[in-house]
């Protein structure tokens, strides 16, 4: 939190930590001079001050605060005991009047610093949710759920985010041939920024495969673009797959071209094998011109193509264990002739009960099936 948002709860603080400079003197039956009490009651609403501040950004610096409060106590003390002897010493009515009205006013200015930095902060932090949950919504319209059955394929993806707002993507453009391009993206990082990068990607990536390129060169147009709207240390990681029909009726082929990402995952529905595609390159956003490659698989009907981001497998349980891979792909396996709306259920449920996720969670099925 900046520190001009700070100043009415450091004020509050001075006011009432100050009052212990006062109420001391109630104690010691308003024997002490008028100076001394204002001096002692500054620097004890200084010294909070200064712990507050440090505690909310520097705390290793705590110490050393704590060797300046004695030090400082030392010679305040030392010179105020100078000076006392020429200072008049007020009688005990007026010095406990003195040290009780100075007490009720530090008291009645604190309650209202602290009432006005929640009454500001209060107001801040509505405005700050009301823009989070449109974020939110503006998410949904920009990230929908892919559920797709057409021709020779099956197509089901879904992105939840770890937060109101994140950076995953998982979209499908239809191309001017005819053919499909669907990919999944990761942008570095989860919230606010996250997704608006997420938006850009998302725009950009459309904009980029209107004249239906290779792989390779959508994604190394991609990688030219993204450094124009993300800051320079953000960058985002994406798989790519180009769907075609086959030649014969019950096989298809399709092109995958991965940029930093998890493996695209095969499950062969006939050969019960799970083969992953490692082939792939740097995350976008990061080199000026990196070579981009991609692959092209038969798919026969009934095989599934599994496409996710990192943030699905390494959801940690209450031990610090990751729900990994291995598991990933047997809870596939298992369910792998089951509707592709279920399976995606079934991940996303198995893997909130393993442990809270700590990243977005995003996934893309995409299924062979016999012509149509």
């Amino acid at each position: 939190m900046p520190l001009f948002r700070l100043k009415f709860l450091l004020l509050g603080v001075f006011c009432l930590t100050g009052m212990i400079g006062c109420l001391l003197d109630v104690v010691a039956l308003g024997s002490k001079p008028f100076a001394d009490v204002i001096v002692w009651t500054g620097f004890t609403g200084l010294m909070a001050v200064i712990y507050l501040l440090l505690i909310l950004r520097a705390r290793r610096w705590l110490a050393a605060a704590i060797v300046l409060h004695i030090i400082g106590s030392q010679l305040i003390h030392s010179f105020l005991h100078r000076i006392n002897t020429f200072l008049p010493h007020p009688d005990m009515q007026s010095g406990v009047a003195f040290a009780g009205l100075g007490s009720i006013i530090l008291c009645f200015l604190s309650i209202v610093f602290f009432l006005l930095f929640f009454y500001i902060e209060g107001r801040y932090s509505i405005r700050l949710q009301t823009e989070l949950q449109l974020a939110h919504d503006m998410q949904k319209t920009l990230v929908p759920v892919v559920d797709l059955s057409s021709g020779r394929w099956e197509l089901y993806g879904v992105s939840l985010p770890s937060e109101k707002v994140g950076g995953d993507l998982v979209d499908l453009i239809p191309l001017p041939d005819g053919s499909l391009l669907a990919y999944v993206a990761d942008i570095s990082g989860h919230g606010l920024a996250a997704g608006i990068l997420m938006g850009r990607f998302k725009t950009a990536a459309r904009t980029c495969a209107l004249d239906n390129p290779s792989l390779p060169l959508f994604l190394e147009r991609m990688n030219r673009v993204l450094p124009q709207v993300k800051d320079p240390e953000m960058f985002a990681t994406c798989a790519a797959v180009h769907l075609l029909a086959g030649a014969g009726p019950h096989a298809a082929y399709l092109e995958i071209a991965v940029a930093g990402h998890p493996e695209p995952t095969v499950f062969s529905s006939h050969l019960a094998s799970v083969t992953r595609i490692a082939d792939g390159s740097v995350a976008l956003g990061l080199l000026t011109s990196p070579q981009f490659g991609s692959t092209r698989r038969e798919l026969n009907s009934g095989d599934l193509l599994l496409v996710f981001t990192d943030g699905l497998i390494e959801i940690a349980n209450a031990r610090g264990e990751e729900f990994g891979w291995d598991r990933l792909s047997k809870l596939v396996q298992r369910n792998q002739t089951r509707s592709l709306k279920s399976i995606s259920e079934g991940i996303f449920e198995e893997t909130g009960r393993w442990g809270a996720p700590a990243d977005d969670r995003t996934l893309l099925l995409i299924r062979a099936r016999d012509h149509i």
